[in-house]
């Protein structure tokens, strides 16, 4: 099928993938795509610098699929009118996205003042069996529509919040992680609308003062809680695999000579192993290395499986 605008030929080539829409599309960078069923980062799109062409990546299976302008590599050159047009309608989006993530990041800052500290008894604490370091407890409200359009708000109690801050060190949002898996969302964990997560992060444990120091980076709040309880690095979260290489890229920036190990989640049950796919990328990107659980899960479905319990699948 030809195409006469590449964002036309993206939509098609992302819903013949399987996967949802994303929210916006932007040039020359990676956009992660949740599948059908709302899970996240399960494949990838990304649209070239020239506006011409793509891909969309699926991480289920691996395979790929380009789509182009006017019929598979035959792409139709832009005149200067329609390129500025593609740019100004980019640079709207940006500004929109933008906007948005202030607007998400004032609110994360006013829920995580108004949190209270956590107490270990909570659910997921002791489900995880590992301590609360400096989780705060509160509140979460979310927004859902039906089928029919309609909007409800749900109201989560007894919710663990996690700060997700940026590279100056400001929170610019937040995780919360529910006592159990709600019903309605099915899911037990969230991240606040808008919030962003790309170059996000948060960590546990102190620094030393030496300058090749052993720094940890792993996705989840349970895996780096449990990696920092065994060993006392420093561990820095990136929450999810598809951030894991923008989190290695600022703390090298910050820590040009420590040693970076990135503490892999072994996704042996998907396709192509996307935790530990991301993590050699990442690691090689920044001079780092690799660990990885030797069963399917985290370090921390590894740590509950040495101390005889079942692990979360």
């Amino acid at each position: 099928m030809a195409f006469l605008h590449i964002e036309d030929a993206a939509r098609a080539a992302v819903l013949e993938m399987g996967f949802n829409l994303p929210k916006s599309f932007e040039y020359d960078r990676f956009i992660e795509l949740e599948d059908k069923d709302g899970k996240k980062n399960k494949g990838r799109l990304k649209i070239f610098a020239d506006g011409k062409g793509g891909f969309v990546q699926d991480w289920r299976d691996t395979s790929k699929k380009f789509f182009f302008l006017e019929g598979e590599g035959q792409a139709k050159p832009l005149d200067k009118r329609e390129r500025a047009r593609i740019d100004r309608e980019r640079h709207k989006r940006q500004a929109e996205a933008a906007k948005k993530q202030d607007q998400a990041a004032k609110r994360a800052l006013s829920i995580w003042q108004d949190a209270t500290p956590a107490q270990e008894n909570h659910p997921y604490l002791v489900r995880k069996q590992i301590k609360l370091h400096g989780a705060r407890l509160g509140r979460w409200r979310r927004v859902i529509q039906d089928k029919g359009g309609n909007r409800s708000t749900i109201t989560i109690e007894n919710v663990l919040l996690l700060p997700l801050f940026d590279a100056a060190g400001t929170i610019r949002s937040l995780q919360a992680i529910f006592p159990e898996k709600h019903p309605v969302l099915g899911r037990d964990k969230d991240f606040l609308p808008a919030g962003g997560l790309a170059g996000l992060f948060w960590w546990i444990g102190k620094r030393s003062n030496q300058a090749d120091e052993t720094v940890l980076i792993a996705e989840g709040f349970a895996t780096a809680a449990t990696l920092h309880e065994q060993s006392s690095y420093r561990v820095y979260m990136a929450f999810t695999a598809g951030n894991l290489l923008a989190v290695g890229r600022i703390v090298r920036e910050r820590l040009p000579s420590a040693n970076i190990v990135f503490a892999a989640d072994n996704d042996t049950k998907t396709a192509g192993n996307p935790g530990l796919t991301k993590a050699t990328e990442a690691a090689a990107a920044v001079g780092g290395s690799v660990a990885v659980p030797p069963i399917h899960g985290d370090f921390n479905d590894y740590q509950l499986f040495l101390n005889g319990g079942n692990h979360d699948e």
